[in-house]
């Protein structure tokens, strides 16, 4: 497979609004995430709130979608969740300084719509947030430039 590009290549957010660190594997329909929780990163108290992990567990899968389009010659698109399924939340909060993995994996899909299954787990292995993503996928972009704020894939 080769090395994997930085996340900022695959995501359309850049700092603060990049809630993902680094992308640690991908497959076709599939990919794993990680993220240490950092002060100042949507945190109060030295916590985030569980419901932030909605958006890192999003762009894990807009990191798996960037990948697969840019390992067929395309270019990164811009996507956008549509539906929410079946949000679990086991905790309320998670501390700063904890490093959580995010696991994301195409239930089914078209061109045009993915239907994502999503977990974060913490460093023990025990889920801390779940859904079922819905996306609309942006249009196919044909100069090879990528979506706004985000790196050209290279």
């Amino acid at each position: 497979m080769g090395a994997l590009p930085p996340i900022a290549e695959l995501v359309p957010h850049a700092p603060p609004m990049l809630a993902v660190d680094e992308l640690l594997e991908c497959g076709p329909g599939r990919a794993v995430g990680r993220l240490v929780v950092g002060e100042g990163r949507f945190t109060r108290d030295g916590r985030l709130d569980s419901v932030v992990l909605l958006e890192s567990m999003s762009q894990v899968v807009a990191a798996c979608l960037g990948y697969e389009a840019t390992r067929e010659g395309g270019a990164v698109r811009v996507g956008m969740v549509v539906a929410c399924r079946e949000l679990v939340l086991q905790r309320p909060s998670v501390a700063v300084g904890e490093e959580l993995t995010l696991r994301v994996r195409r239930t089914q899909g078209t061109d045009a719509v993915s239907q994502f299954e999503t977990e974060t787990l913490d460093a023990g292995g025990a889920l801390v947030a779940r859904a079922t993503l819905t996306l609309v996928h942006g249009e196919r972009l044909t100069d090879g430039a990528g979506p706004p704020g985000a790196s050209s894939p290279g």
